[in-house]
């Protein structure tokens, strides 16, 4: 093995670990009210996500090897189909954080989102098990929890928080 094709890797690794916190974190910016829903679904528990993830699995193999040697007509597709799972494992992700760091108040963190992002990516780094079989479950699972929260009730909007008591009137006369 040549030293360029190991530092290859490890860009490779580098940019997996900056690229997918980073796009859990776009999709929180952009839709708050969808990544509750994936997560809400995601608290219920895993399985069912990971089965109802298996049919755009399928349909990325069937059209990858369909379309496999046809170049950037075959890329286009399944790129696409795997920053769909990709993207809406951020409610997995938010899942993670929200167990291993709780919030007071129950609201929603940024920082619940990165940190829970961080572990799964660390994860999925770890040599054959990692590669082999965490980062495409992340794929099933993110693609398993978007279409279930299609069919999921939006999670009830935080209470606001109490205004402060009003000055008392003054009823002096001068």
């Amino acid at each position: 093995m040549l030293i360029s094709t190991v530092f290859m890797w490890v860009a490779i690794a580098a940019g997996i670990v900056v690229a997918l916190p980073c796009l859990w974190l776009l999709g929180l910016a952009l839709w708050p009210a969808a990544l509750q829903r994936r997560a809400l679904v995601v608290t219920l528990g895993i399985g069912m996500p990971l089965l109802l993830g298996l049919l755009p699995l399928f349909l990325t193999l069937a059209i990858g090897s369909k379309l496999g040697k046809g170049g950037i007509t075959a890329l286009l597709p399944v790129g696409l189909l795997l920053l769909w799972g990709f993207t809406c494992a951020d409610g997995l992700a938010t899942f993670v954080g929200r167990s291993v760091w709780p919030q007071r108040d129950g609201s929603l963190s940024w920082k619940q989102t990165f940190r829970g992002g961080l572990l799964l990516v660390g994860s999925a780094l770890l040599p054959m098990v990692g590669w082999i079989l965490i980062l495409p479950l992340l794929a099933v699972a993110g693609w398993g929890t978007s279409i279930l929260s299609w069919f999921a009730k939006s999670p009830p909007s935080p209470p606001s928080p109490p205004s402060p008591p009003s000055p008392p009137p003054h009823d002096r006369i001068e």
